[in-house]
């Protein structure tokens, strides 16, 4: 027996749907020795060779997932485990296949060794109106939403968190037709909602999942007022900065107390010798060593400081002619640059030596560091040398874009794209406790295939239909 437990089997019609068809079919076809594999996108065995009492128990345990549909795969998996020993093969489906090999050319292959093989249609006329597509992003997410009737819906467009509704419309889709709807992105666990619900309940609503942490926290150092720098980090929309000017660094700009060394990233830009108190650095020696990130930018009197053993590079003079900044190595923090490598110019900077084990992401035309990056036992360091007074790449639109960068690439900001997934993916995990939609099990591999919200590895990700073949 070949049991359709995809998603389109969940429609209903008067009450019952195409699943509850195909089960009562599936359970009087039964006799002798049965197996039974259940199609979802992959298909799975959950009987093998045993009597009709056995199998009649198994058949009351499954029910519809929120899957694509692999029937062709079914079906040679069915040929394989009869082997060479006489039987039929039934397939009970509403038969949209949505993956995998063509039915018809597997069935025709079956039939001719000598194998029965009947398809029985738990179809009914369902209506539908769903979702189709989500593209998730940051800051804002993208909802494609299909009526697959013959007349035009209305339908309301609600976006949940909490279980409040936090924005909603409506809308009037024409026959066959796709509307989009764009909104903010909700930070955590959020989901997408259309009512009225239908005949297919598993896309009349989509979750949305986000990294646990979405902005992230930066102190400047600096004794200028204002500066481009400044300007660029506050604008960022994953950026919460705070300014300080030393000596005092327990206190911001705004007049507000704070712990310098509960933020995830440090930048110290322009700040003047002559007012950094005795112990500063031993200070943030300290935070990077325990896994803080730390930005060190040039300035004129850098090499007179006793930064300890933060630095990773090797200062010699300063060099004053003009030098263009270009990319050596492409990553998340240079791949704007990637077009045009030598990304600006600057009329001064410290001749260096980058250390051991380090990384240059950018250098000058003698081949001098100019961007480095490396790590300090648990945290990370970045030398930016270029002089911003001596250089036009503070007026830059791809400034802002490169400190914002450099921010998320240090704490290894999660993307929010490993958060949200289609039904149907299979993860491999180390071996622990995992909470699906509908259950918690401890597993090692875990198919993907209902439509929710699951949890593993203390993060929640959000899996939805999203599959326009399916929902038709």
């Amino acid at each position: 027996v070949i049991l359709d437990v995809s998603a389109s089997m969940q429609a209903r019609e008067k009450g019952a749907s195409r699943f509850d068809k195909a089960l009562d079919g599936a359970k009087k076809v039964l006799s002798g020795r049965n197996s039974i594999i259940i199609t979802e996108n992959a298909p799975l065995i959950v009987l093998e060779n045993e009597n009709s009492e056995i199998a009649l128990d198994v058949l009351s345990k499954i029910n519809p997932r929120a899957t694509t549909t692999n029937l062709g795969d079914a079906l040679l998996l069915a040929k394989d485990i009869l082997g060479e020993n006489p039987g039929r093969i039934i397939v009970f489906s509403d038969f949209i296949a949505t993956e995998g090999p063509d039915i018809e050319v597997v069935k025709a292959a079956i039939l001719s060794e000598d194998k029965l093989v009947d398809f029985v249609d738990a179809s009914n006329n369902a209506k539908n109106v769903g979702i189709i597509k989500l593209e998730v992003g940051k800051y804002n997410t993208k909802v494609y939403i299909k009526n697959f009737n013959s007349e035009t819906k209305q339908v309301a467009v609600k976006i949940l968190k909490d279980n409040k509704v936090i924005t909603q419309t409506k809308v009037d889709i024409a026959p066959k037709s796709i509307e989009n709807f764009i909104f903010d992105t909700p930070p955590g666990i959020s989901k997408v909602e259309l009512e009225p619900k239908d005949s297919l309940e598993a896309d009349d609503t989509a979750y949305i999942a986000t990294p646990p942490k979405i902005k992230n926290s930066v102190l400047l150092i600096t004794n200028e007022k204002s500066s481009n720098l400044e300007l660029a980090l506050a604008s960022a929309k994953d950026v919460d900065l705070n300014v300080v000017n030393p000596p005092v660094i327990t206190i911001n700009t705004k007049k507000e107390k704070i712990d310098p060394y509960k933020h995830d990233v440090i930048v110290f830009y322009k700040a003047k010798k002559s007012e950094i108190v005795p112990g500063t650095f031993e200070e943030l020696e300290e935070y990077v060593e325990k896994g803080g990130n730390l930005v060190i930018a040039a300035q004129d009197d850098l090499k007179d400081i006793n930064l300890r053993s933060l630095p990773i590079v090797e200062l010699k003079s300063k060099i004053n002619k003009p030098t263009k900044v270009c990319v050596e190595t492409i990553n998340q923090i240079t791949k704007s640059f990637e077009k045009e490598r030598c990304f600006t110019t600057t009329g001064s900077y410290f001749g260096a030596d980058a250390q051991k084990g380090t990384i240059t992401f950018a250098s000058a035309d003698d081949k001098t560091p100019l961007v480095v990056y490396g790590e300090k036992k648990k945290g990370k360091a970045v030398y930016y040398g270029i002089f911003d007074d001596a250089s036009d790449f503070k007026t830059l639109p791809s400034y802002p874009i490169f400190w914002n960068s450099l921010i998320n690439f240090m704490i290894g900001t999660e993307d929010i794209k490993d958060f949200n997934y289609k039904t149907g993916k299979i993860f491999t995990i180390n071996e622990q406790k995992v909470k699906t939609p509908s259950s918690t099990l401890t597993t090692s591999k875990l198919l993907m295939d209902e439509v929710g919200i699951y949890e593993f590895d203390n993060k929640k990700f959000a899996v939805n239909l999203v599959d326009e073949k399916e929902s038709d």
